[in-house]
């Protein structure tokens, strides 16, 4: 009920994504939606590519690993002052790294505020595949957010397989 209320709310973004992606709706269900969750986690992918500054990333990430290994050796010892000193800097760490994913969850959340209401208005109750068995909360037929998790989920671990991350 929620759900149905959101989209109903972001329908008319709906109206500007129309001509893009129109021509997948002359494909199977299937294969448009596929297409569809191809290309938007392209676009996220590459908003993540260009938004979040890997080289301080990963200097972020590996400090957070140095603090942790020192924290994890302090509660072995038993040591409080420096479990407390660890654990602050662990979170001032885990702060930064945050403020560097922040913009691009609030950029990739506009995106996809903007694509779904489109997908829902044309592939909702449509079944995209019918499963020869059940599925926890699927079922037999699986609808248009299924398949979509199921192809973006793939879809990221084949690309960033191929880009070699």
């Amino acid at each position: 009920m929620v759900n149905e209320m959101v989209f109903d709310l972001l329908n008319p973004l709906a109206v500007f994504v129309d001509p893009i992606f129109s021509p997948l709706l002359a494909l199977k269900p299937h294969i448009g939606l596929f297409i569809f969750a191809t290309i938007l986690t392209v676009i996220i992918y590459g908003i993540n590519k260009l938004m979040i500054n890997r080289k301080v990333a990963k200097e972020i990430k590996d400090r957070l690993a140095t603090v942790k290994e020192n924290l994890t050796k302090a509660q072995k010892e038993g040591k409080k002052d420096e479990i407390n000193k660890f654990l602050s800097e662990y979170m001032a760490i885990n702060n930064q790294y945050l403020r560097q994913t922040f913009k691009v969850m609030i950029v990739t959340f506009v995106v996809v505020i903007v694509l779904f209401p489109w997908a829902n208005t044309k592939f909702s109750g449509v079944t995209i595949a019918s499963l020869p068995f059940a599925l926890p909360f699927i079922g037999t037929n699986m609808g248009w957010i299924a398949w979509y998790i199921l192809v973006s989920i793939t879809g990221s671990w084949l690309l960033r397989k191929l880009i070699g991350e």
